[in-house]
Formats: C-alpha cells, sequence, structure tokens
C-alpha cells in the first residue's frame, strides 16, 4: 500500500491533507465513485454505515477515487453523502492511474482517463492488499449483501 500510494495527495471532506502513511496496515478500499452517478448515490450510504460500523473495530479505510466533473462537485458528494474517509485530491494524476490500473472508471471518462481495458463501471469498491494488489475487486456487491461481515471476511482473508 506504501509504494501503491507513497506520493498520493490525499485530503479529507473538509479539506484537510492527509499523509498516505497514515494508510499503513489498515485494510483499504478504492471507492470510485460519483455524485451525478444515480447507482452510486444509492450505494454510498450503505458504505458509509458500515464504515461508521467497521473503521474502528476492523482498522478499515475507504479512499474515494472521483468521477466527478470538478473539485467543488467531489467536495459536495463527500460532504453531503460520505463517511469520515479520505479521498484522492482532485487534482492528482493519482486519480486517472488508479482508474487505469483497476479498470474502474465511468463510461463517459473511460477515453479522458486513459483506462484502455474497462472491468467495471462506477460505483466499484476495490478493497486491496497492502502490496497494492486486489484483494476483493466485487467490493460493492460483497458489501450489499453482506454488510459488515464482508469487511470483517476481507480482514481474515489478509490475516490467512
Amino acid at each position: 500500500m506504501a509504494e501503491l500510494l507513497k506520493d498520493a495527495h490525499l485530503v479529507k471532506a473538509n479539506g484537510d491533507k492527509v499523509d498516505a502513511s497514515t494508510l499503513q496496515g489498515k485494510l483499504v478500499a478504492l471507492y470510485f465513485s460519483a455524485h451525478w452517478c444515480p447507482p452510486c448515490r444509492q450505494f454510498t450510504p450503505t458504505l458509509k454505515d458500515v464504515y461508521e460500523e467497521t473503521s474502528d473495530k476492523h482498522n478499515f479505510q475507504v479512499v474515494f477515487v472521483s468521477s466527478d466533473e470538478d473539485q467543488e462537485a467531489m467536495k459536495g458528494y463527500m460532504n453531503d453523502a460520505h463517511g469520515d474517509w479520505l479521498a484522492v485530491s482532485f487534482d492528482s494524476p493519482l486519480r486517472d492511474e488508479l482508474k487505469q490500473r483497476y479498470g474502474a472508471c465511468a463510461g463517459k471518462e473511460q477515453e479522458a482517463a486513459g483506462v484502455k481495458e474497462r472491468r467495471s463501471g462506477i460505483p466499484a469498491l476495490v478493497v486491496l492488499q497492502p502490496n497494492g494488489d486486489e484483494l476483493c475487486f466485487q467490493g460493492t456487491q460483497e458489501l450489499s449483501e453482506a454488510g459488515p461481515v464482508a469487511v470483517k471476511r476481507w480482514r481474515e482473508k489478509l490475516a490467512a
């Protein structure tokens, strides 16, 4: 995780900058989403509830990778609907790099983001291993079906 996000510009909804080293040792999930996306707005409250229940108990952290059209839309979405999780700064090239690496993005941004192979639209929740490899690519589905139990399973998978 440290290598993947080592130079990341992470922010909180209030604009505070957060050093990526705070992710060390945590179960990290990348949340690809946007405010303009109805399925995203439907899933985000579920993620927020599960996050609030499991972030401390399972050392779980979400990092939002926005597909919003501008920084103000991203900030508004984070303030209105998100949990107290982190986000890749809107102006960071890492946003597109993560979309390219995991193939998760909105269809309308695929070309501009440079995503050659789109594996998932948004919302997408990709749970990571400490080295940045995928632990679970179907995080939205697993979380929707199992709620907090999904986070517990991911944590157990990491420990195995």
